[in-house]
């Protein structure tokens, strides 16, 4: 009976999880548009994770991406997915890697908050919510 009650007890402590997502924003704009969504991961785990996805009900394709210059081009690319090494940090970041929101369900004004859900390959999910800013 004591391993059942402590294991409950367990079940509802938060723990700090090695992946933590931090500083998430997101820009606003208008229905059937794209936006982009930033925020910093950090691996605070000894072994690797690997962020494959993200959801919203803001939209239903949102895509990793990460921005390229390839002579005097620049331009933005789907990725797929993004490792975040043991012990790192990844800003994703305007001019750099970022979550593409395409074809919004609606407008987003700053200061809405948009939820997310960001899949991970060892964390699994992990939920953020994003504030609009410019």
């Amino acid at each position: 009976m004591i391993t059942f009650i402590a294991l409950i007890i367990l079940l509802l402590v938060e723990h700090d999880g090695e992946i933590v997502i931090k500083d998430q924003w997101l820009r606003p704009s208008a229905a059937k548009m794209a936006t982009a969504l930033y925020f910093t991961i950090e691996n605070k785990g000894d072994l690797p994770d690997t962020l494959y996805s993200v959801k919203s009900d803001i939209s239903d394709k949102i895509e990793i991406h990460e921005t390229y210059s390839s002579g005097d081009m620049m331009g933005m690319r789907e990725i797929g997915s993004m490792i975040i090494e043991a012990g790192k940090v990844v800003n994703l970041e305007p001019g750099g890697k970022h979550i593409m929101v395409l074809k919004l369900k609606r407008d987003i004004k700053v200061g809405d908050d948009i939820d997310f859900i960001l899949y991970f390959k060892r964390t699994g999910e992990i939920s953020i919510t994003a504030e609009a800013k410019n």
